[in-house]
């Protein structure tokens, strides 16, 4: 079965299998769809959380993932829903449970990924989440008595 081919329901297994990997901290297969040049951009401020920002290559989307993962940790991760107009750009929404690994603050964010393909390779992805949630699960209550 090639690309063109594929039943909505296939795109969307193949999307909770990628992400459900991603959750457990497999970057590798998803790095895998990328092309080598593709843009990958957290809206939000690197200030806030590090991984947000605007990232090129390979290299730099794989840091940016590990750097998330070295602030939060995913407790659940679930697909939505899976849009697309094939081959050019597809939008996945998602749920997921996140914890600040520093405070073990608990939060239920909700977001949206925007993935253009070219070649059967995703060359940009910008997810839309509620970083200043996300933020504050990093974040301790400097008044809060010990």
């Amino acid at each position: 079965m090639n690309f063109f081919e594929m039943e909505r329901e296939d795109f969307v297994a193949i999307c909770r299998e990628i992400y459900g990997r991603r959750a457990r901290g497999d970057f590798e297969t998803a790095l895998a769809l990328f092309d080598d040049n593709a843009t990958f951009r957290i809206l939000g401020s690197r200030a806030l959380i590090p991984a947000a920002g605007l990232r090129v290559g390979k290299e730099e989307i794989r840091e940016a993932l590990r750097a998330f993962e070295v602030d939060f940790e995913m407790v659940h991760f679930e697909i939505d829903d899976f849009v697309a107009d094939l081959p050019r750009l597809a939008f996945v929404s998602w749920r997921m449970t996140l914890r600040g690994r520093g405070t073990g603050a608990q939060a239920d964010i909700e977001g949206v990924d925007r993935l253009k393909w070219r070649d059967f390779r995703i060359v940009e992805c910008v997810r839309f989440l509620d970083t200043a949630l996300v933020a504050a699960l990093g974040q301790t209550d400097d008044d809060s008595e010990p």
